[in-house]
């Protein structure tokens, strides 16, 4: 909000009830071990006002977290622990959130509402204050409103209308009226603050908050989280790149074209689209360019039938729609009832699911329960698996960094690697960095396993999701590579450990070489290749893609493809299908329009109609037939 108020005062109050709000539910989230929604997800869902300037009070606020709790308890300022309704209902859709990678960043929140709303609980959660100690301000309230007060818009205007504003200590507050009342306690504080924040940069050597910061756990990787391009597809099923190019320009925009995937248009960052008008009419699809990665790399041909395994939200199964054509078909699955729903939104907003001629076919049901043998299946000639993962290449966009920060813990990778890492590999590494003179002994495999077992309770439990996750996508990836007629299998992730990708890969390598498979350099002109070891040969890690999400412009992904010549049979088997599928549509035909001439009165059947004396209530008396 820097140095000045930028919002009338009282948006600037549901701006900070919101902001608390988040703040409380994300570090419950965390504190839970459990993941969660993200920073984005939160500020930027449907019925919160002033949704930038919710995100970057949020973020800005988590971000100084471990100087707040320092300043706040120096200058004696009174917390109470946040109050954070149906916790146990919301820790358990925010883990099933984060679980299916629904904050992957592949879709975006809706567009910004500028309008001040107070219903928003279902978000944001309540605020409430202590009606017997209007002294006491609840935690996450307090590290919002020191924020604005020490690095922020500031206090002042707010503190001289607060002594009225609220009511009195025996009435229950409303939400603003607590913002009210916590804005009071925290103005009245400032000279305190201020003082007590001197006090601790001075203490640790510090000209500057930043460079406190900068020296906490997490702060180098905190002080590098990217802001990445805008990127939004081309849909090529309503459109082609140059008129859309065209039509952008006439409205003032000029994109580029994105040199690795072709139908990639790539904006400035921060640019705003979501209520574009190509947006809204399915022409273009926000999509973040790594999530393109998949699609492109399996390259599907016009009229193939592609099997999408793990389908929602649908992003990536509406650019295998636009590969395969109007001539393919997308069969697609998701396991979950309501992202199914969302999927069937989004196919059908990119004209991939029209009702005369559909391309996307989707399906709730598990993945890992179909048969691949089911004649259906006969005619799939690609497979695309994104299974769910850690999340952990997003963790920048997802704010993963910034709520680590206000825990005081660093986002370890090396240290959540371990679990994947082989430990052949590890002593090499060890070795290679003795023989540097780095004066450090190489560590025992006894050494390395007691280091394991000392690791901080958020390291080991994300060790354990991890290896968790891991094992899931091992079995998913030979489910998808067991199609008997599949040429080509991409299997992605938007994780950074190579338990979930290059040690995936390696573990089930074996049996897709006897299946004919082989790894095949996917997307040739991107720079970044797959970490060598972790079970793979210089060559096999090669074939591999990564993106870094604080270099690449883009978020953390890996992707993989499988190849293979195109199986024995498989044309005979994709004939018979199609035969199959054309008796199966003229048998329904046929029963259609038997059910049409009978109601006709043709085919040999006399309608006769009912005597009596009974009034029917509404229209002709139905015939009986014989």
């Amino acid at each position: 909000m820097g140095g000045r108020r930028a919002l009338p005062r009282g948006l600037s109050r549901v701006v900070w009830r919101q902001a608390a709000g988040v703040v409380a539910r994300l570090l419950d989230a965390d504190g839970a071990r459990r993941g969660g929604a993200s920073v984005k997800t939160l500020t930027l869902a449907p019925g919160v006002a002033a949704k930038k300037v919710t995100h970057a009070v949020v973020c800005e606020t988590l971000k100084h977290v471990p100087i707040l709790k320092l300043v706040l308890a120096d200058a004696g300022v009174a917390l109470a622990d946040d109050v954070v309704p149906n916790r146990r209902r919301r820790r358990a859709e925010d883990a099933e959130r984060g679980e299916r990678g629904e904050d992957s960043g592949e879709d975006d929140a809706s567009g910004e509402e500028e309008n001040a709303s107070d219903g928003n609980d279902g978000i944001v959660g309540e605020i409430t204050v202590d009606d017997d100690d209007a002294s006491v301000v609840p935690r996450s309230l307090a590290y919002v409103l020191g924020y604005e007060s020490l690095f922020g818009a500031g206090l002042e205007a707010d503190a001289e209308d607060a002594a009225d504003a609220g009511p009195s200590g025996s009435e229950k507050r409303s939400d603003v009226a607590a913002v009210v009342a916590a804005t009071r306690v925290v103005a009245h504080a400032r000279e305190r603050l201020r003082a007590a924040l001197k006090r601790r940069l001075k203490a640790g050597n510090h000209d500057s908050a930043e460079a406190f910061l900068l020296a906490q756990p997490g702060g180098k990787a905190l002080a590098a989280v990217p802001t990445h391009s805008r990127h939004a597809r081309v849909n090529l099923l309503k459109t082609d790149v140059a008129a859309c190019e065209l039509e952008l320009k006439r409205r003032g925009l000029r994109p580029s074209r994105d040199p690795h995937v072709p139908d990639l248009l790539v904006f400035p960052p921060g640019c705003d689209l979501h209520d574009h008008a190509m947006v809204q009419d399915g022409r273009l699809i926000l999509q973040g360019k790594s999530s393109c990665f998949p699609a492109a790399a399996l390259d599907p041909q016009p009229g193939w039938t592609a099997l999408d395994c793990c389908a929602a939200p649908g992003n990536k199964t509406t650019h295998l729609a636009a590969r395969v054509g109007r001539e393919g078909s997308v069969l697609a699955f998701d396991a979950d009832k309501r992202r199914l729903r969302r999927l069937r939104e989004n196919c059908s907003n990119a004209g991939a699911m029209e009702r005369a001629a559909p391309i996307v076919n989707a399906e709730c049901g598990d993945f890992l329960a179909l048969d691949p043998k089911d004649a259906k299946f006969a005619r799939v000639r690609c497979v695309l698996l994104d299974p769910s993962c850690s999340g952990s290449g997003t963790a920048a966009t997802r704010g993963d960094y910034l709520i680590a920060a206000a825990r005081g813990e660093a986002v370890d990778v090396e240290a959540i690697s371990l679990p994947g890492e082989d430990v052949g590999e590890l002593d090499k590494k060890e070795k290679a960095r003795g023989s540097e003179g780095s004066g450090s002994g190489v560590k025992t495999k006894k050494e390395k396993m007691a280091s394991r077992d000392t690791a901080p309770p958020h390291v080991a439990a994300a060790r354990a999701r991890v290896a968790s996750l891991a094992r899931f996508q091992t079995e998913a990836l030979r489910k998808a590579l067991s199609f008997p007629f599949a040429e080509r299998v991409s299997y992605s992730t938007c994780s950074v450990y190579p338990a979930e990708n290059e040690c995936v890969v390696a573990a089930v390598l074996p049996e897709a070489k006897r299946l004919g498979f082989q790894l095949e350099r996917a997307l040739p002109a991107w720079p970044r290749r797959g970490l060598r070891g972790h079970g793979l040969s210089d060559a096999e890690a090669d074939a591999l893609v990564r993106a870094d999400q604080f270099e690449d412009d883009c978020e953390g992904f890996f992707v993989a493809l499988f190849s293979r010549p195109t199986p024995p049979g498989a044309e005979k088997a994709a004939a018979a299908a199609a035969a199959a599928e054309a008796k199966k549509r003229e048998d329904l035909e046929a029963a259609r329009a038997k059910k049409r001439a009978d109601a006709d009165g043709g085919g040999g059947v006399r309608p006769v109609y009912r005597a009596g004396t009974k009034k029917r209530k509404k229209g002709a008396a139905g015939p009986l037939f014989r």
